[in-house]
C-alpha cells in the first residue's frame, strides 16, 4: 500500500498536542509523565453535546482530543471520514469498575458504565460529535493494536480511495488490574491517511512481511523508548520521529508472532 499522511494528532506523556510533541522529538527533549487524574484537565471535550460530555469517559476524551487535532490539520470535514479506533484495552477505568462490581454479591453494573465498556464507545461518541454516518471500525489486538489499526486504516484508504481517520489510544488501568496489564502512560496518536497522490509529502509505504527476527524499531531517547515499549499506542512513535526530522526511514512493526508490517517513510 502507498499512502500519505495528511494530519497528525497527539496527546499524552505531558504533551498536550502534536505541536508540543513534535518540538520535543525535534529537539531531543524527553517526554514527561501525565497521570490519569491530570489528564482530565488536558482533554478537549467541549465539542461534545452536553449529554455525551457528561457521560464520556477519559478514554473516549483522550481519543477524541487527538482526532480533532488530526482532522483539523488535514483540513477535512470530520463527518466525511471513515474511522478506525484502535485501543489495546478500551476504557480501563470502566472495565476495572465493572469487574469489581461483578465480584460483589449483588453483581449490579451501572447502565452508563456498561454503555461505556463496549469497545466501540469512543467511535460512537465521535460520530455523534461530528455528525458522521461513515463506517467505524473498533480494533483491539493487545501489543499489536497499532499495527492492526494501521493495516485496517491503510486498506480502507486504498480500497475506498478516500481519506480515513485512524486513532490509536491507551489509558492505564487502575490498581489492581494495572499489575496484570501495565500501561505506562495515557497516550493517543491520530493520523488522517489517504492513498498517495502525485506531489504528496509524508508518504508511507506498507508491506506485509513474513520475517520474524527483525525486531521493532527503537527510539534514540530512553524516555521515548520507554513510551514506545510500555504503551501499545507508542509503537507508532518511530514513524512520528522520522516525520518531525524529515528523514526517510524503514520501521518493522510486529503484527503477530509470524508477520510484520514493513513501514517505509519518505518525507517527499
Amino acid at each position: 500500500m502507498k499512502l500519505s499522511i495528511r494530519g497528525v494528532g497527539f496527546v499524552g506523556a505531558a504533551l498536550s498536542d502534536w505541536r508540543e510533541a513534535a518540538d520535543a522529538l525535534r529537539t531531543g527533549r524527553e517526554p514527561g509523565h501525565m497521570s490519569v487524574a491530570e489528564l482530565g484537565r488536558a482533554l478537549k471535550a467541549d465539542r461534545l453535546p452536553r449529554t455525551e460530555r457528561r457521560r464520556a469517559g477519559k478514554s473516549t476524551r483522550l481519543a477524541m482530543t487527538a482526532c480533532w487535532e488530526a482532522v483539523e490539520a488535514a483540513g477535512l470535514d470530520p463527518a466525511t471520514l471513515p474511522m478506525v479506533f484502535a485501543s489495546s484495552t478500551g476504557d480501563t477505568e470502566v472495565l476495572t469498575h465493572s469487574c469489581a462490581s461483578l465480584a460483589e454479591t449483588d453483581r449490579m453494573i451501572s447502565p452508563i458504565r456498561f454503555h461505556n465498556s463496549v469497545h466501540n464507545a469512543a467511535s460512537g461518541y465521535w460520530s455523534i460529535s461530528v455528525g458522521a454516518q461513515e463506517p467505524a471500525t473498533a480494533i483491539a489486538a493487545h501489543h499489536e493494536t497499532a499495527a492492526a489499526g494501521l493495516l485496517e486504516a491503510g486498506m480502507q484508504a486504498t480500497l475506498g480511495d478516500r481519506p480515513v481517520l485512524l486513532v490509536v489510544y491507551d489509558l492505564p488501568f487502575p490498581e489492581p488490574m494495572h499489575q496484570a496489564e501495565p500501561i505506562a502512560e495515557p497516550l493517543a496518536i491520530a493520523l488522517v491517511i489517504q492513498s498517495a497522490q502525485a506531489g504528496d509529502t509524508d508518504r508511507l509505504a506498507i508491506t506485509l512481511s513474513a520475517e520474524t527476527d527483525r525486531g521493532d524499531a527503537g527510539m534514540a531517547g530512553p524516555a521515548w523508548e520507554r513510551l514506545r515499549r510500555e504503551v501499545p499506542a507508542g509503537r507508532l512513535l518511530p514513524l512520528l520521529e522520522a516525520m518531525v526530522r524529515r528523514e526517510p526511514g524503514r520501521f518493522p512493526l510486529a503484527l503477530d508472532e509470524t508477520s510484520y508490517l514493513d513501514l517505509s517513510y519518505q518525507p517527499k
